[in-house]
């Protein structure tokens, strides 16, 4: 099982989740894939009872099934919806097990529809900057992404609802740091996950910097606001633990 102990720790985050109707954006790079976040945040939601939906711009379901299961989270167990991104992908020749629940199409509207009408749900969006590839500007993603999130937070007010939140990971790099400014300012989280600064370790995969989004910094609550953090973390087969710098089992 994937060990996030100390990162929920350094977040103040009681059962591996900040609080209902949070806006996380996680970011990586080509050698840093800030995915190795979304089992963790697949399988805390679990815990409590609540639901999944994933729409993902890069992989197929069975993808992340994969990854879950050697992780040791049993996604069949639990509730689990795929939306597809891969708009010129034909899926349907898969196992019913992998076909996605619903496939995004050129009409945004449809998925809106279809997404209020599903149950308050964690809300993961992998390769949001695909669509910036697709020909779409950052005025149109800031556009999809804020509709999402305006569902998210509808589904937060719904009497008797289970936990609600939005996570996007995306690429960062110079063609999409303007997209990633305008997302900072719409969460209240931004998890920034690099390669180390002093090279390449057998030890340690890379860094993870959290740090405070736009809509974080207007909350009161001085009881849930948290400092820049610098984190290590090392991924291994089944397994991602996250550490403070020189805290690694092997070094110590």
């Amino acid at each position: 099982m994937a060990t996030y102990k100390t990162l929920s720790s350094k977040l103040n985050w009681a059962n591996g989740l900040p609080e209902a109707s949070t806006t996380m954006i996680v970011a990586g790079g080509l050698e840093a894939d800030g995915s190795v976040m979304i089992p963790h945040l697949v399988n805390s939601v679990f815990e409590r009872q609540g639901q999944v939906i994933l729409l993902s711009f890069r992989h197929p379901f069975n993808h992340y099934l994969h990854i879950m299961r050697k992780m040791g989270v049993n996604a069949s167990k639990h509730k689990l919806q795929f939306v597809n991104g891969l708009v010129e992908t034909d899926l349907s020749s898969l196992p019913p097990a992998t076909r996605p629940h619903f496939t995004l199409s050129a009409d945004w509207q449809e998925f809106y529809s279809w997404l209020n009408a599903q149950p308050p749900s964690l809300l993961i969006i992998d390769g949001l900057c695909s669509l910036l590839d697709l020909g779409h500007d950052v005025k149109t993603v800031m556009s999809f992404f804020t509709a999402c999130q305006q569902i998210v937070g509808d589904w937060s007010v719904r009497a008797g609802g289970g936990y609600a939140g939005l996570v996007a990971n995306m690429l960062l790099d110079e063609f999409t740091e303007l997209l990633a400014k305008s997302l900072i300012r719409r969460s209240h989280y931004f998890f920034n996950f690099e390669d180390l600064e002093s090279g390449a370790s057998t030890d340690v995969s890379g860094q993870l910097t959290a740090i405070p989004g736009h809509l974080h910094c207007q909350i009161q609550n001085s009881g849930n606001k948290f400092k820049p953090a610098l984190l290590h973390y090392k991924v291994a087969d089944t397994t991602v633990q996250f550490f403070s710098p020189g805290q690694s089992s092997t070094i110590l």
